[in-house]
């Protein structure tokens, strides 16, 4: 079986801290994988960093990698650091601001039922 039809499919650099520019209000954020039933983003953070209230159209999973972020659903505050994750369905409204430089790693999901 060659690489290209091999059933599985390695991403590397998940966690490299890659910052976006000191003066840029929002993270940087790169495209790592996008597959047919999954996309793969990091997103890096300098402390203070936001992604505002926000929607996707699709279920996500949200990995802390490095650092702390206040990962905000309704009145409801969640430390995303590593080792803990926060899965939201489609179009929930979100928002996201870094309390430290962190790194996390997005996976926008296909949904089953579409």
């Amino acid at each position: 079986m060659t690489a290209d039809t091999a059933p599985f499919t390695e991403i590397t650099g998940l966690n490299d801290p890659e910052q976006s520019p000191a003066d840029s209000a929002r993270p940087n954020i790169s495209v790592m994988y996008r597959g047919d039933d999954v996309v793969v983003i990091r997103l890096v953070f300098r402390a203070g960093q936001k992604m505002p209230d926000h929607r996707a159209g699709k279920p996500i999973l949200v990995l802390g990698q490095s650092g702390r972020i206040d990962f905000t659903i309704g009145d409801r505050h969640i430390d995303l650091e590593p080792g803990s994750a926060v899965h939201v369905e489609a179009k929930v409204t979100h928002s996201l601001h870094a309390t430290t430089d962190a790194v996390a790693t997005l996976m926008v999901l296909e949904s089953s039922g579409s």
